[in-house]
């Protein structure tokens, strides 16, 4: 089996985040998530990739930006969406900004107390009504136990940031595992992978190791 996994396009959240407002997404699903116009052209250049093109099954979290993003890699293609895709949750936290939560007593300790703060990466901590990395690695073994990776086919992965790594750190047990925090998942970049069975899996577009240093 052949595994082609994209991260979706560039988000309205994405600019805000990149411009230092902390916006909290996660699976935020509105109109601030889904694609922007550069997005979208970054999932439209995906049609035209010979990796893409060879994709012969799609499979997309049930978020806006990644059917959108799935709809305009592979126009035409059945969408098969899952929950098991979908980006780490962060609960009551998401859709607010980081300085409006700020702002309510039962939530700094979120920002203070080591105990809390390390919500957005973590495998115990997480936000109120949220997920951890061990919920969100969980649901992405769930999604890999669902394959047969014996069959001689292409699919094609369309999820986010989090889940991403979490299906990477399903496939090639890093250890310690906090080090999948340290990868960098581009937009819109097809990672390459092939193997007969979830523990013979193996990099063909990227070095996982090269990631992790540049990160």
């Amino acid at each position: 089996m052949r595994l082609v996994i994209v991260r979706h396009g560039q988000t309205f959240a994405n600019i805000i985040n990149d411009e230092g407002k902390a916006l909290y997404t996660g699976t935020l699903n509105n109109e601030l998530t889904t694609l922007t116009e550069k997005g979208k052209m970054q999932a439209s250049n995906l049609a035209n990739n010979d990796v893409i093109k060879s994709i012969e099954k799609v499979y997309s979290s049930d978020l806006i930006r990644t059917i959108q993003t799935a709809k305009l890699a592979k126009p035409g293609y059945e969408i098969n969406l899952t929950k098991d895709l979908r980006e780490r949750c962060l609960g009551v936290f998401e859709g607010k900004y980081k300085e409006e939560i700020l702002n309510i007593d039962e939530y700094k300790k979120y920002f203070t107390d080591e105990k809390f703060k390390f919500f957005r990466e973590d495998f115990i901590q997480k936000a109120p009504e949220g997920e951890n990395y061990t919920d969100v690695s969980n649901r992405c073994k769930r999604f890999l136990d669902s394959l047969n990776f014996k069959e001689n086919i292409t699919i094609g992965i369309f999820s986010h940031n989090h889940a991403i790594k979490c299906l990477f750190l399903n496939m090639f047990k890093l250890e310690p595992k906090e080090k999948v925090f340290s990868l960098k998942i581009e937009n819109c970049v097809p990672y390459v992978i092939e193997g007969d069975s979830i523990n013979n899996l193996k990099f063909v577009s990227h070095n996982l190791e090269d990631m992790l240093k540049k990160a």
